[in-house]
């Protein structure tokens, strides 16, 4: 198992109660072997696989630094759709500080110089991957290992 893999568990048994206290969880994680190819592709590929819908040119790429100030940074947009609920916006999930600590650790999970972060939503709409009235996804990897973290709400 490499590193990136391990990383990927150990956030799973660390912040899969939490998520799932307010969407459903798919978490799903696998080797990487290739990585030629667009980020979008790569995206399609694995979420293709797992029987979800390609976006293709819809995945929006964030940054995946760890300044969550920077413009479309992976911290920021993860913890914007972890801070509150999906159905419910005025109604707390993680709240701010623990969402963007989810997203943190999600990043850290991957080579910090080989990851790269996208999701299907952003501040000007989103392009679904499931059959779900709500999702967010976000599919994160690095030259070892890919993975696909979406939650979603029924309403």
């Amino acid at each position: 198992m490499s590193d990136t893999l391990a990383n990927l568990e150990a956030f799973s048994h660390r912040w899969r109660a939490p998520l799932e206290s307010g969407a459903q969880l798919v978490f799903e994680t696998r080797e990487l072997d290739d990585i030629s190819g667009t980020p979008s592709a790569i995206a399609d590929s694995f979420v293709g696989s797992l029987g979800y819908t390609p976006i293709g040119a819809n995945w929006e790429m964030l940054d995946p630094g760890s300044d969550a100030d920077a413009p479309r940074s992976a911290i920021a947009a993860m913890a914007d759709a972890l801070t509150m609920d999906m159905a419910l916006p005025q109604q707390q999930w993680l709240g701010e500080e623990r969402a963007r600590r989810c997203a943190q650790d999600f990043l850290e999970c991957f080579d910090l110089f080989q990851r790269t972060i996208l999701t299907n939503r952003m501040y000007f709409g989103w392009n679904p991957i499931s059959e779900a009235k709500i999702e967010w996804a976000f599919v994160g990897y690095d030259q070892s290992a890919i993975a696909l973290l979406l939650l979603t709400r029924e309403g």
